[in-house]
C-alpha cells in the first residue's frame, strides 16, 4: 500500500474552492451515525483547515448541527416530498449555488439526485466517494431502464476509499483517485507503550466480521475483549456459547472514551472480516477504519486477506495479514503477538509510524483538494 505523500494545499497558490460535503446520513430529525457519517464529519473538518468546506444537513424545522459537528450547512427540506425526488425546497436549491464543488459520500439517493441536478444546471464540480449505502431514487430508475442513462456515470471525478473500492468502478469515466482515511481523535489520546496483554475485536457484531472465529482462533490462557453493539441476539448468544470456558470478555455499550482506554491496553487489535460467500460485490470492507485507528494508536493489528483490509497493513511489519476462515493462521498470529516476547512493542511502534505518514485526516483531505483541483482546471 502506497498512497503517496500529497503536497500541503495551503503552503502552495492553487484554486480555493468551496466545498460542500453530502454525507450518508443527512436528515437532522432522524439521523444515523455510523462509519460513513463519521468518515464525512471528520473529512470535513480536516478538509475545513485548507479551503471552505462544509457538510450538509436537512432539517424539516429549524435546527443546527449537533454538538462536536465539523462545519455544517443546515438547509431546509421540503414537507411532505415523494421519496425519489430531491427534497429541496427554493431556499436549498438557492444555497446549493454557493459552492463550487459537491462531494457526495452517498449514492444513489434523491438527495444526491439534487446536487447532480444543481451541478448540471450551475456547473458545479460534483465527486463520488462510496462510503456504502443508497436507495430508490430517479437516478436508480434511470439506471434500471438502461446502464447509459445512470446519471453517475456522468460525474467529474471518484474519490475512493481505498484501491479495493477503485476496482469496483473500474470503467467508470472521470478522474479517480484514492483518499484513504485517518484515526478518530480519541487514538491521539492511547500510550503507544502501554501493552495489557489482551486481545481486541472492535466493530459490530454480526457474522462476516468474523467475531466467531476469532473466539475460536484464541490460544489457551489468553485474554480476548470483544467491544461492538450486538445486533443480531441469536449471534450473540453463539458468541457467548463458543466463549464457553474461555477468558472472553464482552463490552457492547462501550462509548468512544471507553474504546479508547480499549485500544490503550490491547496487545493486538483484530480485523478479521470474511468476504462474502457467494458472487455478489463485497462491500463489506471499503475501508477498514479499525485497522487504521488501531495503527495509529500504536498497536499491531491483524486482518484477513479480503477487500481493502491488506491494503493497510504492512504484513510482518505492522501486523499480519492471515488468509480468512484459516483458525490455525489465525491461532499462530494471536500467539506470536501475545506470547513473544517485544513483537507486539516493536509491531505496535512501527503501525504508529505507518499510520502516521499514511493515516491522518490532514492527509485524507489534502488528497482530496488536489483532485478538486485537477478537476477544476
Amino acid at each position: 500500500m502506497n498512497p503517496g505523500k500529497a503536497t500541503d494545499p495551503g503552503a502552495a497558490a492553487g484554486w480555493r474552492p468551496r466545498v460542500l460535503v453530502l454525507p450518508a446520513s443527512c436528515e437532522l430529525e432522524n439521523r444515523t451515525i455510523g462509519g460513513g457519517e463519521r468518515y464525512a464529519a471528520e473529512y470535513t473538518r480536516a478538509l475545513a483547515r485548507f479551503v471552505p468546506a462544509e457538510q450538509m444537513l436537512l432539517t424539516l424545522s429549524e435546527g443546527v448541527p449537533p454538538e462536536g459537528s465539523p462545519p455544517s450547512r443546515v438547509l431546509p427540506a421540503r414537507r411532505g416530498s415523494r421519496e425519489w425526488l430531491p427534497p429541496f425546497n427554493r431556499a436549498s436549491w438557492r444555497a446549493l449555488a454557493d459552492y463550487d464543488v459537491l462531494h457526495l459520500m452517498c449514492f444513489p439517493t434523491a438527495v444526491a439526485d439534487g446536487f447532480l441536478l444543481s451541478a448540471l444546471l450551475r456547473g458545479q464540480r460534483v465527486v463520488l466517494t462510496d462510503v456504502g449505502g443508497g436507495g430508490r431514487c430517479a437516478g436508480t430508475y434511470l439506471t434500471r431502464l438502461a446502464w447509459w442513462l445512470n446519471p453517475y456515470r456522468r460525474v467529474h471525478a471518484h474519490a475512493h476509499l481505498s484501491d479495493y473500492s477503485s476496482r469496483l468502478f473500474a470503467g467508470w469515466p472521470g478522474e479517480h483517485t484514492v483518499l484513504f482515511g485517518g484515526a478518530r481523535q480519541f487514538a491521539e489520546a492511547c500510550d503507544p507503550a502501554s501493552f495489557g496483554g489482551y486481545a481486541l475485536f472492535v466493530g459490530r457484531l454480526l457474522p462476516h466480521k468474523g467475531v466467531r472465529e476469532v473466539i475460536e482462533a484464541l490460544p489457551l490462557g489468553r485474554e480476548l475483549r470483544v467491544v461492538g453493539r450486538p445486533y443480531d441476539p441469536a449471534y450473540l448468544d453463539a458468541l457467548r456459547a463458543a466463549a464457553n470456558g474461555k477468558n472472553v470478555r464482552f463490552i457492547t455499550d462501550a462509548d468512544d472514551a471507553e474504546v479508547a482506554r480499549q485500544y490503550a491496553g490491547a496487545n493486538v487489535v483484530l480485523q478479521p472480516s470474511l468476504p462474502n460467500t457467494d458472487r455478489s460485490e463485497d462491500r463489506s470492507e471499503l475501508l477498514g477504519l479499525v485497522a487504521i485507528e488501531a495503527q495509529a494508536a500504536g498497536k499491531p493489528v491483524i486482518v484477513t486477506r479480503t477487500t481493502s483490509l491488506p491494503e493497510l497493513v504492512v504484513d510482518g511489519v505492522t501486523g499480519f495479514v492471515v488468509p480468512p476462515r484459516d483458525r490455525e493462521a489465525l491461532h499462530g498470529a494471536l500467539g506470536r503477538l501475545m506470547g513473544e516476547p517485544g513483537l507486539a512493542p516493536r509491531m505496535g511502534a512501527a503501525a504508529l509510524a505507518h499510520a502516521r505518514e499514511n493515516f491522518t485526516w490532514d492527509a485524507v483531505a489534502r488528497r482530496g483538494l488536489e483532485l478538486y483541483r485537477r478537476i477544476g482546471r
